[in-house]
Formats: structure tokens, C-alpha cells, sequence
């Protein structure tokens, strides 16, 4: 085997790891990953180099991480093959095997060979870490208190957020009590391409708050998980910035608090309070009533925290423009920052949420096995929003629970168990199938020609997107891809590759996956 084909299988390898790691922290798998080296592949076993020892240990005493290498192994490669892991620090390397330019540490020469290596090891190009393109980004690190219900987008309910109280005349309310919900963070937010702009610039400002992204203006329909965004700013900022004072409200409570002041008399105790904070987090401040004298605090407010580099975050489901209960002034004041629009979650986005939903019940040591027919059917069904997804999840997994499916939740009983919630007609299915038949209608040539072993280009490049498309949308694993088209998932994993590159660099080849999906989505 050439080595180019080792790194390229390493790839995939890396890429399942990722998912089976999903639970672990992204430190941790980035640490891990990031030492080891491929070395061989021969027909039992792959040989695996570790730059730091305390990686080899940590790997060798720690089953979840080894099953997840080992899993992603077999999976890929479609068969089982020992994991034979050697600490470059400490185990006898054969460096004939390795190019010294893929390790940071010197390779000392060992005094014994390996076992013979039964494959051919050419030179290895320099290795590096792959860029995935799979629609799932997220690494969840388990979070500090038990996520509720639905930790991607529901707003704290009003009776557990408390109002801050105001002291006395000369003594702010305390700051310490920002109202965060510690279960809203990055790490457990699923992203894809309608929330990514939005969650990377909340990373920025979690990072280098009062900078670029400021003010930050998070604009989207309800439902697609604004407020978690912004709780999980200011926790970001709380733990890499634990001097700064953190201020998240809502703007109900904002003007709640601003009246108390009017009320009691206590102007200079509303200014002191929220004029002296580091970061201030509005949540739905489309709802700030039409008050002249709250809107003229606001804006005064504003101006001073901006003066002074402090960090604004809003969040809103009316773009600036369209607020016309807000002077000009406020609206400029708005849009002077940067606006992260928020849109309704592509496929492969909401078949990413679903999954991290079951991975939350699998954490409370539920079995539940659904296959993928299912999860692409409820993802495709219930694309309204975020919550409404949630929505349908619960009543799959509740209604299963009390039937005693959980085990065993196939397309029919999805069916049947969400049929109260689906009230438009139903849409078309993805699977293996329907993308085969489609992209051979699409490309006008028969299905048995998509299928067969005609290398022309007319049958090769409809094939190849087909089976980018099996495993892009619905992440079927390659060894079911490769049966389902007679081939062997080398030729998968290949096809897959040079797709991926293809939209890349072919705006053409961009447009034409982008519309198959669409219309795949769309189409009966």
C-alpha cells in the first residue's frame, strides 16, 4: 500500500474518531490526535506512532478513547485491525518506516527492528491534520450541570430568572448574579452552514470581548438558539476573562429594573449598575416597550459602555431596520457593530442535533437503537425551526419508552409515533436509494450505468457525486455506501475526496450539489 493511501485512510480514520469522541472534550481529542502518526497498515493490524508517552498512556488507560480509535478503524476500513500503538519516547522504532520530518521530537535509533512489515512502506508524504467536512461541528464536553431538556435553544423560563434587585441609592446591584445558564455553551452547540458566521463571531467576542464584534447583533427567527449563543458568550468570557463583570438580562427584566429606579427615585443607583460592567447581554430586546425615557437611558447607556470599550451583545428576532419603535439614533446604534444573522438549520445540520439529542439520552444509560431512515425522516419533516425538532424528538423517544420500542425504532413506527405532529404533506425521503435513482435522472443516464463498472466520464463523475451525496447528507458509514454500490470503500472514500476538492475549487461543481440536494429535500 502507498503511504499516500495510509494518510488518506488516516483521514477518515481521524474523521470517524472525531464522532465516536463526541463526548470527551475537544482539548482532549485534539491532544490525542494530534500525536500520533500512522506508520503501517498490513492485514491484521495498524501501527500507530506516539509522539508523547503520557498520550500512549492516556490511551492505553482509557477504554473510551482506545474503542473510539479502535472503532473508527474498523469502520473504515471496513474489517477489524489491531491497534499497535509505539511510544516513539520509549518503544524500539524502526525509523526506516517513518520520515523523521513528521515528528516534532527526534527519533532516537533503536536497538531492535520492529516485527516485519508486510506491506510495502514507501516514502510517507508530511503528515497534517485533516480538515473535516462533515456537517457535524461539535465537540460536547460534558457540562457542568445536567443540560435540560433543550439545551440548544430554549430561553430561560421567565420564573427561574431573577430580576437583579436594586440596594440602596449608592449601591449597585451585584453583579456576580449575571443570570447565565451554565448548561448554554459552546461545546454543546450544534453548528452548520445557517448558524456558523453567528457562532464564530460569538467565539471571537468570548475571546477578545470590547473588540471587533462590537456591538454584536445576534438576529433570527425564534426557535434556532440565539439565547443559548449568548449565554454561552458570557460563560466563555467568565472563564477566560474571570475579572470581568458579566450582565445578562432580558429586556423585559431591563425595563422592569429602569422603572423600579424611576419609582424609588434612584437614577444614579440604574446608571452606577449598569455602567460599570464589562460585558452587558440583552436577550430579545426587539420586546423593550415603547418607554421615551428607557430608550433614552438604553442609548445612553450604549454610548457609554462603547466609549469605553465595553462588550454589547443583543439578540433580536427583528433586524434593526424593521424596529420602528426605536428612534433612528438607538437603530444606528444597533447596527453600528456587526449583524450574525441566524437561519433555520440545513439538513445535515438538524440530522446533527438529532443525533446529539440521543447522545444525551445514551449518557443517562438509555439503549435506544433508530435507524437511519428514521433520523433522516424526522429531520426532514420538522424543519420549522430548532425547538420544533427538539419537539419531535421528545415525542419519538417518549412515546417509544412507553411502548417498550426503544430498541427497535424503525421508519414505520416514526411514522406512526409523529403522525399527530405532521401537519403538512409528507416530504420526500433520503436514503441510498432515492440519491441513486435521483442523480441518475438528474444526469440523465440509467441507474444500471450509475451502478456498473463504466469508467467514462459520463457514468464516473454522476457516480462519485452520488456517493458523495450518501455520505454528506444522510452520513451513511462507508461500508454501507460501498455495498450499496458493489464497491469497495477505498473507492468510496476516494470518491468522496475528490468531490469535496471539487467544490472547492469548481464553483460549477459547487452549484450543481447544491441544487441536487435541494431539490432531493424538496422533490417527491
Amino acid at each position: 500500500m502507498q503511504s499516500f493511501d495510509l494518510n488518506n485512510i488516516w483521514e477518515h480514520i481521524l474523521q470517524e474518531a472525531k464522532k465516536n469522541m463526541q463526548h470527551l472534550p475537544d482539548a482532549l481529542y485534539l491532544r490525542v490526535t494530534s500525536s500520533l502518526i500512522p506508520m503501517s497498515l498490513e492485514s491484521h493490524s495498524i501501527h500507530i506512532g506516539v509522539m508523547q508517552t503520557f498520550v500512549k498512556n492516556l490511551i492505553d488507560q482509557q477504554p473510551q478513547i482506545s474503542k473510539a480509535l479502535q472503532d473508527a478503524i474498523t469502520t473504515v476500513i471496513g474489517s477489524h485491525r489491531d491497534m499497535v500503538l509505539f511510544d516513539f519516547n520509549q518503544e524500539s522504532v524502526d525509523t526506516t518506516f517513518v520520515d523523521e520530518s513528521l515528528i516534532d521530537t527526534p527519533v532516537v535509533a533503536p536497538p531492535m527492528p520492529l516485527p516485519p512489515i508486510v506491506e510495502e512502506k514507501a516514502h510517507q508524504e508530511e503528515f497534517y491534520t485533516p480538515v473535516y467536512q462533515d456537517p457535524v461541528y461539535i465537540d460536547r464536553a460534558p457540562a457542568p450541570v445536567e443540560i435540560p431538556d433543550e439545551p440548544m435553544v430554549t430561553t430561560p423560563k421567565k420564573s427561574t430568572e431573577t430580576t437583579p434587585t436594586l440596594q440602596s441609592d449608592n449601591v449597585p446591584v451585584d453583579l456576580s448574579l449575571s443570570n447565565l445558564n451554565p448548561a448554554y455553551r459552546f461545546d454543546n452547540y450544534v453548528t452548520g452552514n445557517a448558524n456558523r458566521i453567528p457562532f464564530g463571531a460569538a467565539q471571537n467576542v468570548a475571546e477578545f470581548p470590547g473588540g471587533d464584534y462590537n456591538p454584536l447583533f445576534i438576529y433570527g427567527p425564534s426557535g434556532l438558539g440565539k439565547t443559548h449563543l449568548m449565554h454561552a458568550i458570557g460563560n466563555a468570557i467568565k472563564e477566560n476573562h474571570p475579572h470581568m463583570k458579566v450582565m445578562s438580562i432580558t429586556s423585559e427584566n431591563f425595563m422592569n429594573i429602569f422603572v423600579e429606579t424611576l419609582q424609588r427615585n434612584q437614577g444614579k443607583l440604574f446608571r452606577n449598575t449598569f455602567r460599570n460592567i464589562d460585558v452587558l447581554m440583552i436577550d430579545d430586546i426587539q420586546f423593550l416597550e415603547s418607554r421615551e425615557s428607557t430608550k433614552t437611558e438604553l442609548f445612553n447607556t450604549f454610548n457609554e459602555l462603547l466609549n469605553n470599550n465595553k462588550q454589547i451583545v443583543l439578540t433580536s428576532d427583528t433586524m434593526p431596520n424593521d424596529m420602528e419603535q426605536f428612534e433612528d439614533r438607538l437603530r444606528s446604534r444597533f447596527q453600528a457593530g456587526y449583524i450574525a444573522t441566524m437561519e433555520n438549520p440545513d439538513l445535515e445540520t438538524r440530522i446533527a442535533i438529532f443525533r446529539s439529542l440521543l447522545e444525551r439520552e445514551y449518557k443517562k444509560n438509555r439503549i435506544i437503537r433508530i435507524d437511519n431512515d428514521s433520523i433522516n425522516y424526522v429531520a426532514l419533516q420538522f424543519s420549522e425551526n430548532v425547538r420544533v425538532l427538539q419537539g419531535a424528538f421528545t415525542k419519538l423517544i417518549g412515546t417509544a419508552s412507553i411502548d417498550q420500542r426503544l430498541e427497535s425504532i424503525d421508519l414505520e413506527y416514526t411514522k406512526h409515533a409523529l403522525a399527530g405532529l405532521v401537519h403538512t404533506e409528507e416530504v420526500n425521503m433520503v436514503n441510498i436509494e432515492s440519491i441513486q435513482n435521483f442523480v441518475s435522472s438528474y444526469f440523465n443516464i440509467k441507474k444500471q450505468d450509475l451502478l456498473g463498472k463504466k469508467r467514462k466520464a459520463q457514468f464516473a463523475f454522476p457516480r462519485q457525486i452520488a456517493m458523495y451525496l450518501c455520505r454528506d447528507m444522510i452520513n451513511e458509514s462507508y461500508p454501507q455506501i460501498a455495498a450499496a454500490f458493489s464497491r469497495d470503500h477505498t473507492t468510496i472514500l476516494h470518491a468522496y475526496d475528490k468531490i469535496t476538492k471539487e467544490i472547492e475549487k469548481n464553483e460549477e461543481t459547487k452549484r450543481m450539489v447544491a441544487e441536487i440536494k435541494q431539490k432531493l429535500t424538496t422533490c417527491g
